[in-house]
């Protein structure tokens, strides 16, 4: 086949093309640090990198979410630890006050503290997490007590995936904390507290310490129940930190350039594209030159 100026021509053109196209490709991987950026640049390891990267949102949203469960979770231990501290104040009061020797003035003061302590208990019942009420179960958007004392939440239980299939717990049981399927109405027992008080009534007053002492049991075995979720909940979100991080780790080879690698190729690149110029332009002026003879 003959070989024509104009073939000599395309071939020239189509070289410098080639090697102007691999000196931008090394340019960009230099700037972004990035092998494989698009499909074209190596369509399997574009395949495995989407992949892994599918992997790791993932896990970092599981992560997230676990992380956010156990700081409400460890809210809620801390609010129940003071809800154990008002419940032994009162139960303080209710042995001093039981005694004989106490009279209606004092008891009705008994009284006023023993309302003060069940509004604060109250708002700690009604305490709101990073994004819901924590006490309310599966019913988040509201207060779980209304102004009364009476739990209007539920008792559902809400979950996070911390690894496929697998849940863990992610809310505090608030109607097990202060509510009678518990054992007791905690608010309505420092209720009957404080109108045994009012009433001035030794034997009413005797009879609500037993009620203090199950109160506090109850909460402090909610509290109990609530630490090891949030533990539960703390070990998943490290187990994920380190899988995050070993996955991260294997994807860098497939997806990064090395950059001395890259440096040192885009430089040969560079040289090898400034010698085709040289080369081409000497093809081209003999083309031109033979022509014009």
């Amino acid at each position: 086949m003959r070989i024509t100026e104009a073939m000599n021509l395309n071939s020239v053109l189509e070289s410098e093309s080639r090697v102007s196209e691999r000196m931008a490709q090394l340019t960009q991987m230099a700037s972004s640090g990035l092998r494989v950026s698009q499909p074209s640049d190596d369509p399997a390891a574009y395949a495995s990198i989407v992949q892994r990267d599918a992997g790791i949102a993932t896990m970092q949203a599981r992560k997230s979410a676990a992380t956010a469960a156990a700081g409400d979770l460890d809210l809620a231990g801390s609010v129940l630890n003071q809800a154990t501290s008002l419940i032994q104040k009162a139960r303080a009061l209710a042995v001093e006050e039981a005694n004989g020797t106490q009279d209606a003035a004092s008891r009705a003061n008994a009284a006023t503290e023993v309302d003060s302590l069940r509004q604060q208990l109250l708002a700690l019942a009604n305490t709101k997490g990073s994004t819901a009420y924590l006490f309310g179960g599966t019913k988040t958007g509201a207060p779980p007590f209304d102004s009364s004392g009476n739990f209007i939440g539920n008792s559902g239980v809400t979950h996070v995936e911390i690894a496929d299939g697998v849940l863990a717990v992610s809310n505090a049981n608030g109607a097990q904390a202060f509510g009678a399927s518990g054992g007791r109405d905690v608010l309505a027992d420092l209720q009957t507290l404080s109108s045994a008080l009012t009433s001035n009534d030794p034997t009413a007053i005797q009879a609500s310490i037993g009620n203090m002492d199950a109160s506090h049991a109850q909460i402090v075995a909610a509290q109990v129940d609530t630490g090891e979720r949030a533990d539960r909940l703390h070990s998943a979100s490290d187990a994920m930190g380190a899988a995050l991080t070993q996955m991260q780790v294997a994807r860098a080879p497939v997806a990064d350039a090395d950059a001395a690698t890259t440096l040192s190729n885009l430089e040969a690149a560079q040289t090898a594209y400034q010698a085709a110029l040289q080369v081409n332009k000497q093809i081209l002026s003999l083309s031109l030159a033979q022509a014009g003879g």
